[in-house]
């Protein structure tokens, strides 16, 4: 009898194992690892009027979009934001739209709000208070900033800061 009980349990743990084995693979499909030549991972945020969100919804608009992770609490981050505030007032008007998302940040929205407001972010501010969109694209530090074409494809992704000199060359490689 002990041998039986035993059996059995082996059995149920093995089935176990295997079935949370299935969902952790059935949960995860392959175009939702963000690597450069992959389809960009969607993902859903509100921006600071609590409107959301969709990305899919707007690289298909645009001719490239820039999915820049930021804080109001990172040095380089607040170095980056003025070269992108510019690049956006030049290139929008050539399919250029920038998504920048707020992550890892621990301040209210009203403050966020005066932030983006002193700084003259004209372009759209999503919020992920989640980690969501962060985790998706395995984001490690900020600022990280993700190139996306019209298909949605990842063309380029860069950690650190952009200077304006980079962001140009990159758009004028990138914008047709």
């Amino acid at each position: 009898m002990p041998k039986k009980g035993l059996f059995i349990a082996g059995l149920l743990l093995v089935i176990l194992l295997l079935v949370g084995l299935g969902f952790n693979l059935g949960g995860k499909e392959k175009n939702e690892v963000a690597r450069v030549g992959a389809p960009a991972p969607n993902f859903r945020l509100e921006d600071l009027s609590g409107a959301v969100v969709e990305l899919k919804d707007i690289y298909r608009k645009n001719q490239l979009t820039l999915v820049n992770f930021w804080a109001t609490w990172c040095p380089p981050c607040r170095r980056e934001i003025p070269e992108f505030v510019r690049l956006y007032r030049e290139y929008r008007e050539r399919g250029l739209e920038i998504l920048a998302v707020n992550a890892w940040e621990n301040i209210t929205l009203e403050e966020l709000q005066a932030f983006v407001a002193a700084a003259e972010m004209e372009f759209p501010i999503l919020r992920d208070v989640k980690e969501e969109a962060a985790t998706k694209y395995q984001v490690r530090a900020v600022p990280t900033t993700v190139f996306i074409d019209p298909n949605g494809r990842i063309l380029e992704i860069f950690v650190g800061a952009l200077t304006y000199e980079q962001l140009q060359t990159k758009l004028e490689r990138y914008l047709r």
